[in-house]
């Protein structure tokens, strides 16, 4: 379950912070960008399943039409912004499986995801361009930190006993390490540390490293990225 969203430098979205309960309306007058905050969601899902530019080219333009990866970042007059960045707190599911059939527990289902995303131009693509990871990050939100991010509780304190389950201290799930060509993107364990971390250096990474997580390596991280693949838009037709 998605539970809170901030998305800033994604087409018209700026600085945006929306908080999710149990049914949430979003609501107001065209062209403010309600299209586009859900858009955000379908790219945070695809990018946990796909390659970086196949995740871009899977979410609408301005124009309605897959296009320019470029216009995907916010701009203003004939300016792109430089970044886009994203940050999700989810509840995930507690135990699942990985493309290999292998069972997975998380060791805490609370979870806070967040990846900055550039532009970077490609001579291979040049009518598209490209993205480059910049940063990639996913932490824990420990049970006693629960009632300030989840606002709804109030009303259901049974539900959120029944799903918000573990505990983690210490290195978070992935982190990102080093500027530059150094930079380096760390998915730890779930042993925390002492667990060694597999790190992955982030110039011309091709996709999150979140979407290629297994139950062996980290199965808290798996679930992060099965939750986020099952983000669905439906959508009625009159």
């Amino acid at each position: 379950m998605l539970t809170r969203l901030k998305v800033s430098g994604f087409k018209n979205l700026v600085d945006v912070d929306v908080r999710f309960g149990p049914f949430t309306c979003v609501a107001g007058a065209n062209g403010v960008g309600k299209s586009n905050l859900f858009d955000a969601i379908r790219f945070l899902s695809a990018l946990a399943d796909q390659p970086l530019i196949e995740a871009a080219l899977s979410v609408r333009d301005e124009s309605g039409k897959t296009g320019d990866v470029r216009s995907l970042f916010l701009r203003v007059g004939d300016r792109y912004a430089e970044q886009m960045s994203f940050e999700a707190e989810m509840i995930v599911p507690y135990e699942g499986v990985d493309d290999l059939g292998q069972k997975a527990k998380a060791t805490i289902t609370f979870l806070r995801y967040s990846v900055i995303l550039a532009y970077k131009a490609d001579e291979s693509l040049r009518s598209l361009g490209t993205l480059e990871l910049l940063k990639e990050e996913l932490v824990h939100i420990n049970i006693s930190q629960a009632p300030k991010h989840l606002l709804f509780l109030n009303n259901v304190k049974t539900w959120y006993k029944s799903v918000v389950k573990g505990q983690r201290r210490g290195a978070p799930f992935i982190s990102t390490e080093g500027k530059g060509i150094d930079r380096v993107i760390k998915l730890h364990q779930d042993g925390g540390s002492s667990g060694r971390a597999l790190s992955r250096s982030a110039v011309n990474l091709p996709r999150t490293v979140l979407s290629v997580t297994n139950a062996a390596e980290s199965p808290t991280a798996l679930l992060a990225r099965r939750e986020m693949q099952s983000w669905r838009l439906l959508q009625l037709e009159p």
